[in-house]
């Protein structure tokens, strides 16, 4: 944070937007900063930090999770590997379970992280023949931000945006699929916290994503979002209002490390014109 601060002007994300539709550049370097998954540590540890300091953000929602209502299958893999490490009695019976249903790997964890979106009911099933409840895990533990609490930071300034219903790679899914996930999160961020933009961000990644949904996305009739957002690093794109963030999270470099490479990176692509990303 301090390396931002130090090199780069914070900006507000409208401006930031207006920029970038344009193909303009504000005077001085500047950087915006946002949040995906809408989890509750961004009220409590984020947030009072960003405000203290002026810092502008947006936050990316996953419309199905928020209030506790459900959480990331993801996440369940994880919590069912860690109560099967702790009570490991049921482990046969769950490795039968999966592969009966069609998922045959070395041994059960490997299974349960082998567990793709479209299969994803699956660890739900397997809870159930754990006695483990995701709910009562929801209920307790609370990782995800509350509509109070996303209406409050909407109200000191964050921004929102949608980051699908419940986090699909949407390479894995069609594309009515991927309409569906985009149009009733974005319209469901939008019109319940009021926002001024209709944003959306990718979840996991925009990779082998086509031209096709963007060409949707941004119709000039009648548009899902009026901006997108991918997670690439330092990238050009074909479409102008799809837009390429810096990745900071799950990488052991520091900000400063991490920056200074994407700049160099960039520069050393566009010497052999790879800088831009084309779709297919």
């Amino acid at each position: 944070m301090e390396f931002l601060l130090k090199h780069f002007n914070t900006i507000q994300p409208q401006k930031a937007f207006q920029f970038h539709k344009e193909k303009k550049q504000p005077q001085k370097p500047s950087f915006l900063l946002s949040f995906d998954d809408g989890l509750s540590g961004f009220y409590y540890h984020e947030a009072p930090l960003l405000l203290e300091k002026g810092i502008p953000a947006v936050v990316f929602l996953n419309t199905a999770f928020i209030d506790n209502k459900d959480l990331f299958y993801r996440y369940k893999a994880s919590l069912l590997i860690n109560h099967l490490i702790e009570n490991p009695e049921p482990i046969k019976i769950i490795s039968v379970f999966f592969s009966d249903n069609g998922i045959v790997k070395a041994n059960v964890f490997e299974a349960i992280l082998s567990v793709n979106y479209q299969k994803s009911n699956l660890l739900d099933k397997a809870a159930k023949i754990c006695c483990f409840s995701f709910t009562d895990f929801l209920n307790t533990y609370k990782p995800y931000l509350t509509t109070e609490q996303i209406t409050e930071l909407s109200e000191k300034g964050f921004l929102l945006g949608a980051h699908s219903i419940n986090h699909p790679k949407y390479s894995e899914i069609n594309f009515d699929e991927q309409i569906k996930q985009t149009r009733v999160s974005v319209e469901t961020v939008k019109n319940k916290f009021n926002q001024p933009l209709s944003l959306f961000a990718f979840p996991f990644t925009d990779d082998c994503v086509s031209s096709k949904l963007f060409t949707r996305f941004f119709d000039e009739k009648n548009p899902i979002v009026d901006f997108s957002f991918g997670s690439a690093g330092i990238k050009n794109e074909e479409f102008n209002r799809h837009i390429q963030r810096i990745p900071m999270e799950g990488i052991s470099a520091s900000g400063n490390k991490i920056i200074k490479t994407e700049y160099l990176y960039y520069l050393l692509k566009s010497i052999v014109q790879k800088n831009t990303i084309y779709r297919s």
